[in-house]
C-alpha cells in the first residue's frame, strides 16, 4: 500500500471522526451526557488539540491494522475488524471510564454502541480507500 493512499484513508476518517463525534455528543448525546459535565476540567477547551492528537492516532491505528491484518477485502472483513475494534475500543475506553468515575451505566452502554457504530463505519470507508494485499478493490 502507497503512502498516498494510506494518508487519503487516514485524512477520510479523521473529517468522518470530527463530524461523528461533534453530531454524536453535541446533539444526540446532549441530554444524557449533562450528568457527566460537571466532571469535565475546568480548562478543557484549553486541552481540546490533546483530544484531536487522539483522533488522529485512533484512525492512523485503526488503518494500519486493517491494511495489516485485512486479508479478502470484502465487506464482512472489514465489517469484523470494525467490531472487533469497537470492542478492543469499548473495554478500554467505555468500561474503564463507568468503573473509574461517577458515571451512570446507560451512559457507558450508550458510548460503547455509538462506539460499534463509528468503528463499523470507519470500516465502510476504509475499505473503500484500502486495497488488502489480495488486491481486492472495495
Amino acid at each position: 500500500m502507497g503512502v498516498r493512499r494510506f494518508l487519503l484513508a487516514c485524512a477520510a476518517l479523521f473529517s468522518f471522526a470530527l463530524a461523528w463525534n461533534g453530531l454524536l455528543h453535541l446533539v444526540v448525546l446532549r441530554a444524557a451526557e449533562a450528568a457527566v459535565r460537571p466532571l469535565y476540567r475546568p480548562d478543557l477547551a484549553d486541552r481540546m488539540w490533546l483530544s484531536v492528537l487522539a483522533a488522529v492516532a485512533t484512525v492512523v491505528v485503526y488503518v494500519a491494522g486493517y491494511v495489516r491484518f485485512a486479508r479478502s477485502g470484502s465487506l464482512r472483513e472489514a465489517i469484523g475488524y470494525g467490531l472487533f475494534f469497537a470492542a478492543v475500543a469499548g473495554v478500554l475506553v467505555d468500561l474503564n471510564q463507568y468503573v473509574l468515575l461517577p458515571i451512570p451505566g446507560r451512559l457507558a452502554c450508550l458510548w460503547f454502541l455509538a462506539g460499534v457504530v463509528e468503528f463499523t463505519l470507519y470500516a465502510v470507508i476504509v475499505r473503500r480507500l484500502v486495497r488488502t494485499a489480495a488486491g481486492a478493490e472495495g
